[in-house]
Formats: structure tokens, sequence, C-alpha cells
């Protein structure tokens, strides 16, 4: 199992800037329960990079959230899966190297025709660096007006699925570099929320 620093600065050199900030994705199919996720995804739940391409339970992701956040993050989760449309949660993960990382994440689940739930894709940034102050999980429940950057989250989410299934990596990097800056636009967003709701 590669280290936090090791997979940071992959992160770091497939985009080619310096950043503290690494983004993976992951793909739910509902039916069968199969998450497929990238390496950073894996690094950030504590599981074998190879078998989480490979696909495992939603359990196993749900297994390492900090335990503080757990239930929190799951009953949001779950409501999000049989509800469908958007998930925004910032709450923290315990990787397999003893460290608790701090992530944004953002789901959008789909039905099939007859309102049953069937597929969610998503991207997660891991917030650790950046995170100030304030402790324990935060959410956003979904709306239906939507804000437009989360509309362009939805879209590069597809273009990245896209682009990877045509085997063009120089292109994935573009779309993941966009989906980086979009989900810091979120966070703020998400930050600006809550404080709101706050004061």
């Amino acid at each position: 199992m590669p280290s936090s620093d090791h997979v940071l600065q992959t992160a770091s050199h497939i985009y080619g800037v310096g950043f503290t900030e690494a983004m993976g994705s992951w793909v739910w199919d509902i039916q069968r329960d199969q998450v497929h996720a990238d390496d950073v995804a894996a690094f950030l739940f504590g599981l074998d990079p190879g078998q989480a391409q490979s696909g495992r339970s939603v359990a196993e992701y749900e297994a390492a959230i900090h335990p503080d956040d757990r239930d929190a993050v799951t009953a949001q989760f779950r409501a999000a899966a049989e509800e469908g449309g958007i998930f925004v949660a910032e709450y923290r993960t315990c990787p397999r190297d003893g460290s608790v990382r701090w992530v944004l994440e953002r789901g959008h689940f789909y039905h099939d025709e007859a309102g049953r739930p069937r597929r969610a894709h998503g991207i997660i940034v891991d917030i650790t660096e950046r995170k100030l102050g304030g402790d324990g999980f935060a959410s956003r429940p979904a709306r239906r007006a939507e804000h437009p950057l989360e509309r362009a989250a939805d879209l590069c989410m597809e273009a990245r699925e896209a682009v990877r299934a045509a085997r063009k990596p120089f292109l994935a990097k573009l779309v993941d570099m966009v989906l980086l800056e979009l989900g810091r636009e979120l966070k703020t967003l998400m930050d600006a929320d809550r404080r709101r709701r706050l004061s």
C-alpha cells in the first residue's frame, strides 16, 4: 500500500503542479453493489488499488469513514441513493497508514425507468491540508436547483469517464485538472452555505 506522501507526489507529478490536494473518482453499480474507484480514492479508504478498480462493496468504503462521521455520512449517502440527485459531504477517512484525512466528496445518483437506484459516480478531494478549523462531519442536502458549478462537475465527470474509456490520457489529465478546480470551488460554496446557516 503506497504512503499518503507517495500518492500525493504521484498526483502532483500527473497534474504538473505543486498542490497538496489529491482528487479521486468512483463509479457505483448500485444493483450489483460494486464501487469501482481509482488509486487516490482507494488510498483514502484504505483499500488495495487493484481491488478498488475491479470493484468493492459500499460497506467496505463506509468502514473506512472516521467513526465520529460514519453514521451521518452513511445515512446521507444511502438517502441520496434512494432519492436520486446530488450528494455532497465533507468528512474524515482513516486510510491504512494510520493517518486521518479530510475529504470533500460529491456524487450524483441516477435511477432507472422504474425509479430504482441504478448507478452513481463521483469525485473525492483530499482537503486535509486546506482544512481550516472546525471538527466533524459537514454536509449540504441535495437541492433540485443546483449551482452552475455543480452542473459543470457532473458534465466533467461524464467527460472523464468518456475520455478514459477512449484511452486518451492527456485529455483525462486536463479533465482531472478541471475537476480538481471545481472541487475546490464547490468546497468554497459549501463553506459559505454553512456560514450562512450558522449566522
